[in-house]
């Protein structure tokens, strides 16, 4: 019962069915581990229980190897919401999910990086011979030259777009400042293009403010951020699947090699700590050790 009533929680608060299909597998994959050892209502359940589901899923095997800490990290996430959900629901007295500790994920980039080239080749396919066209040259030009995440591209709105000062102010928590994620040049002649002759085209509802609309005039969501992305890579010629998170990890790493400052890069990113920038110097580090073997006196002496 509450595993469907999850379901529903999930979709009336819009969250994509890909996301929905994989909390639910979780969810009633706990709910089938908790009812071999003996819970018989949901009601009852514990911290300790979460514990001895947690190193069970360290010990699980799949095809005879452990799960990855990612998906460990995962299938705990989607546990948390769960318990989460039950305490809104007044179900649970209180979250026993609050100190449930997560395996920390590696922080390692993507091996299909895009060099500056292929990504150049990227945002120069789209013809702009149409209106879809244009929005979409926009869409990928705003996504290099921002390092946006999927969720903020799709959410960003008309308020949030300071045309005088050529920026985004992305709204955070109430209570903290906007950050200021700055366009260049080449972005915003696309935007503009986009926002002046595109988007008044494809808009139904005046009330509507997102920025990046569909051809019905509704916000896109993330299934279709990722076909379109995933659609001009195809066509651009790039065997390497391109997704909207690769053009952010393009941003950092080609604007660190040119010499951008870590913290700079933070706060572009929206990093809340510059550890999580840092991993972009491991690029740096493999460059300069290319560099030392093909330069340095001391290398290459024993053939």
């Amino acid at each position: 019962m509450w595993c469907d009533r999850f379901e529903q929680y999930l979709s009336v608060r819009n969250y994509s069915q890909r996301t929905i299909k994989s909390y639910s597998g979780e969810v009633r994959a706990l709910v089938g581990f908790l009812q071999e050892r003996g819970l018989r209502s949901l009601a009852d359940l514990s911290a300790s229980h979460l514990e001895e589901y947690r190193l069970h899923l360290y010990y699980l095997r799949c095809k005879g190897k452990p799960l990855t800490a990612t998906t460990q990290a995962c299938r705990l996430g989607a546990v948390r919401h769960f318990v989460k959900f039950l305490v809104r629901q007044d179900f649970l007295l209180s979250d026993v999910a609050a100190h449930l500790d997560l395996p920390r994920r590696p922080r390692t980039l993507p091996r299909n990086l895009l060099s500056e080239r292929e990504t150049v080749q990227l945002l120069e396919t789209p013809a702009c011979d149409t209106p879809l066209a244009v929005r979409d040259r926009a869409l990928l030009e705003t996504l290099y030259a921002t390092g946006l995440r999927n969720s903020e591209l799709i959410g960003l709105q008309l308020e949030e777009w300071d045309f005088e000062h050529r920026c985004f102010r992305l709204r955070q928590g109430k209570g903290e400042k906007s950050r200021v994620v700055p366009l260049g040049e080449e972005a915003e002649f696309w935007l503009k293009d986009y926002l002046e002759n595109v988007r008044p085209t494809l808009l139904r509802d005046a009330g509507e403010r997102a920025i990046f609309l569909n051809r019905v005039g509704k916000p896109l969501t993330r299934e279709i951020l990722a076909k379109i992305v995933g659609r001009w890579g195809r066509l651009a010629g790039l065997s390497k699947g391109v997704t909207p998170h690769l053009l952010r990890h393009c941003c950092a790493t080609h604007m660190l090699k040119r010499g951008a400052d870590l913290r700079h890069l933070q706060a572009l990113l929206g990093h809340s700590s510059v550890n999580t920038t840092e991993r972009y110097t491991q690029l740096e580090v493999s460059d300069l050790r290319k560099v030392v073997q093909r330069c340095h006196p001391r290398e290459n002496l024993r053939g």
